[in-house]
C-alpha cells in the first residue's frame, strides 16, 4: 500500500520538506509494514486453520472477521483479514469493536461506534454497501480505497481508525446523496457509490 509523503506527515507531524525527510521514508516504510500485517493473501496449499495457528488466532476469529461461510474452502488470491482495526487480535482475548466484533466464549459483550442512524432502513442501507464493498472489514483495500466503505484513502487523511472510517463515511453519504438510502440507490445502478 502506498501512502503518500502528505498523508504520512499528518499522521506523524513531519513533514516532506524538512530535515526529517530521510526518517519520514523510514516511518512510511514502517507503517506501510504494519498495515500488510493485518492481512494476509491466501497461496495454493494454505488452509484457514494454518493460518490463524501462524497469527495466534483460532479458526472461529477468521471465520467470524471475514465472514467465512465455509472454512474449508478458501482460495489463492482471497485477502484473510487478520484484525478488524491496526492492532492484531490474540487468540484468547476478548475484543470489543465496531460492527463485526471477535470475541472469546467467556465474553460475549462488545462496544460499537457505529453512530445510530435515524431509522432501519438507513442502518440496513448503510450495512448492505459495507457488506457489498468490503464484506464489513475494516481493513479491506482495492488500490486506493480502503476500509470498510472503501473510502479513498485522501478521504481518510490518514487516520484509518474504525471510528474515523465511520465518520468519513456518514459524512461522504451526506454531502453526495443525503442519505445512505439514497447512496444504496446509486449503488444498485452503478456498482459504486
Amino acid at each position: 500500500m502506498q501512502i503518500s509523503a502528505s498523508q504520512l506527515a499528518t499522521i506523524t507531524g513531519l513533514f516532506p520538506n524538512s530535515a526529517f525527510r530521510k526518517d519520514l521514508s523510514n516511518q512510511q516504510v514502517a507503517f506501510s509494514q504494519q498495515l500488510s500485517q493485518a492481512q494476509v493473501t491466501v497461496k495454493t496449499g494454505d488452509t484457514l486453520s494454518q493460518i490463524a495457528a501462524d497469527h495466534n488466532l483460532t479458526t472461529e476469529q477468521l471465520v467470524k472477521l471475514n465472514n467465512i461461510t465455509n472454512p474449508d474452502l478458501i482460495y489463492p488470491g482471497q485477502v484473510i483479514n487478520l484484525t478488524t482495526t491496526n492492532t492484531p487480535v490474540q487468540a484468547n482475548q476478548s475484543q470489543s469493536t465496531p460492527v463485526t466484533a471477535v470475541t472469546n466464549s467467556a465474553s460475549n459483550s462488545t462496544t460499537s461506534t457505529v453512530p445510530s442512524l435515524a431509522s432501519q432502513d438507513e442502518e440496513a442501507a448503510r450495512a448492505w454497501i459495507a457488506a457489498h464493498e468490503s464484506s464489513g472489514s475494516y481493513t479491506a483495500r482495492n488500490g486506493k480505497y480502503y476500509g470498510k466503505y472503501q473510502l479513498d484513502l485522501a478521504y481518510l487523511k490518514g487516520d484509518l481508525s474504525p471510528a474515523n472510517q465511520e465518520k468519513t463515511a456518514n459524512e461522504y453519504v451526506k454531502n453526495r446523496y443525503g442519505s445512505w438510502v439514497k447512496a444504496k440507490e446509486h449503488w444498485l445502478s452503478h456498482n459504486w457509490y
